[in-house]
């Protein structure tokens, strides 16, 4: 059962991994190929599509493509010792990861990779025929393929079963209770799971031997949902929360759950479903050496306005050019009273679905640990930054730091409260000074012991944060950042990295004192690891990750600034 889990578990990454590379075509192109495109065999009313109706832009492939070449050679070492130390508990799964190994292990070319259809104009779709899953992915060269897929079998000693849907051929592979369907259908690759029990016209479906009345290339949905979101036509799709759960009182649509046939669970659950009715993603740009992406989270309007009501707090402003930032919003009282108003709307109308009963007890609980006084400064807290603006380990050492600058800042709506605790447990702080004035001042060397003789500390505060820095990078903005004020974009979590970090973890790797504290049979793992870490350092120049609350739900973006491409002879040796 194992071994053709795994079997199709590969089909599907390997498939994946070349299926968002392409070449742009025109509208014209387009058009003509719409109705073979994979977004014309996704069903209109899909509960989850993730699809790529247009290829990635040249000059992205162009990038992925230069990376993947200078990542290979040192991928491939890596994939080897860690099939070498696999255990012997399932041999033929582990003869099967080295024969899909051993077939991938020279294709670092577009040529290479098209000779078994993977080319350079690839688009795919990975969707829901009810809940049950498809991809389809279009080949360059299905024989190709077929070939190498025949390769893999006859290296791992595994063999695929055979079976006919109408007058389709099919591979047919198991994986617990479902039988997995491989078919290969003009130019498309096709891979999916049934129930075991499932009828002809129910594969005839999956399959798209059946086409649906309406798709969502037809119906212009897809296009829709894309303009309607900003997102690109590379690589988006959605998840419809509402939809899935109606599908669970349909044992053909791929789940036939012991509560779908309950009216009232099927209530309880769409009311679940209603508050997040949609999880959406997408890319909103790709360009040259930037590339934006966002998933958004969509909730009911009431409880949107909820979170938003909470308040963004997050101390300070995140730094672009540090090494690494992150902060956070604490909104701790209105954060009790939002969980507390849940607790009470449970407590109020209780589920009444078997398998939604014990929320009743957990709302229960959470609301007799929360419902409480809280005692400052926990009351007052509002949220935290950390900030690394340099961090500085010899390679050649053990692996202390010999040179750092940073800053903590911590937003309290009573910071003076903060200032006296501290004095009252470090007695060396008695007599420090602070006004909300954002005034720096120094903190005594004494408090510091050694660390006063390298490196100046100082201490400031604001109306809202009081923050700590060491070093003069992070001193020079120690003012500023605990006058600022937090960002009204609702955002609740942030995160910013240099590349500069890459290279820091390379030279850890390459740290003697940590190289000799590993078994030998990780240092070979170990150095391939600190190569790659130096490509990262190379390829990426800035990472931003933000996660907010706002009145459409809960957003997540992500941003990746990139240098321009290294040539591979750069990597570290």
């Amino acid at each position: 059962m194992l071994r053709k889990r795994m079997l199709g578990c590969l089909l599907l990454a390997g498939s994946l991994a070349i299926a968002a590379c392409g070449k742009k075509e025109t509208p014209a192109e387009m058009s003509a190929a719409a109705d073979a495109g994979p977004l014309s065999y996704v069903p209109a009313d899909t509960p989850y599509v993730f699809a790529n109706p247009e290829p990635m832009p040249e000059a992205m492939i162009n990038r992925w493509r230069e990376q993947a070449q200078q990542m290979w050679p040192l991928l491939m070492p890596m994939l080897d010792d860690v099939i070498a130390k696999a255990g012997n508990e399932e041999p033929k799964v582990k003869a099967l990861l080295k024969a899909f190994v051993d077939e991938i292990r020279e294709r670092k070319t577009p040529e290479q990779w098209a000779e078994i259809g993977l080319g350079p104009k690839l688009r795919s779709a990975i969707y829901g025929v009810g809940l049950l899953p498809v991809l389809r992915l279009e080949l360059t060269n299905v024989d190709g393929f077929k070939a190498a897929l025949g390769r893999i079998e006859k290296a791992s000693g595994m063999s695929l079963g055979t079976a006919r849907v109408g007058e389709q051929d099919v591979r047919t592979f198991d994986i617990e209770d479902h039988l997995g369907l491989i078919a290969f259908e003009g130019s498309h690759l096709v891979v999916t799971l049934v129930p075991k029990s499932a009828d002809e016209a129910l594969k005839r479906r999956m399959l798209g031997l059946d086409r649906p009345a309406e798709s969502i290339a037809s119906s212009g949905a897809f296009a829709a949902f894309d303009k309607a979101q900003g997102y690109l036509p590379y690589g988006s799709g959605w998840l419809d929360s509402r939809r899935a759960v109606a599908l669970l009182a349909d044992p053909q649509a791929g789940a036939a759950a012991p509560q779908a046939a309950d009216a009232a669970c099927r209530s309880e659950y769409d009311a679940l479903a209603a508050k997040m009715p949609r999880l959406s993603f997408g890319y909103t740009r790709l360009e040259g050496d930037v590339m934006d992406m966002r998933m958004r989270l969509e909730l009911e309007p009431a409880l949107a306005k909820a979170l938003v009501d909470l308040g963004s707090a997050v101390p300070g402003k995140a730094s672009a050019d540090a090494l690494i930032d992150f902060g956070f919003g604490a909104p701790v009282l209105k954060a009790r009273d939002f969980l507390v108003a849940q607790a009470d709307l449970v407590a109020k109308a209780p589920f009444q679905c078997k398998e939604l009963a014990s929320l009743n007890a957990e709302f229960a609980k959470l609301k007799t640990g929360i419902d409480k006084t809280l005692p400052p400064p926990l009351a007052d807290l509002t949220g935290a930054r950390l900030t690394i603006n340099q961090l500085v380990i010899p390679s050649n050492a053990p692996p202390m730091p010999t040179d750092v600058s940073g800053s903590l800042l911590v937003g309290s709506n009573n910071p003076m409260f903060l200032v006296g605790l501290a004095q009252l447990s470090a007695p060396p702080l008695q007599k420090l000074q602070l006004a909300p004035d954002g005034k720096p001042v120094a903190l005594p060397s004494e408090l510091l012991g050694a660390v006063a003789a390298k490196y100046e500390a100082q201490a400031a505060m604001g109306p809202k944060t009081l923050g700590v820095a060491i070093g003069k990078p992070a001193i020079a903005t120690l003012s500023a950042a605990v006058m600022q004020a937090p960002a009204a974009d609702g955002t609740i979590l942030s995160f910013d990295a240099s590349g500069r970090l890459y290279a820091l973890m390379g030279e850890l790797f390459n740290n003697p004192t940590i190289s000799a504290a590993l078994p030998p049979d990780q240092k070979t793992t170990l150095e391939a690891q600190r190569q790659l870490y130096t490509l990262y350092a190379q390829w990426f120049k800035h990472i931003h990750m933000r996660m907010a609350f706002t009145t459409s739900g809960v957003e997540f973006f992500e941003s990746i600034e990139m240098n321009p491409i290294a040539p591979a002879a750069q990597v570290a040796q």
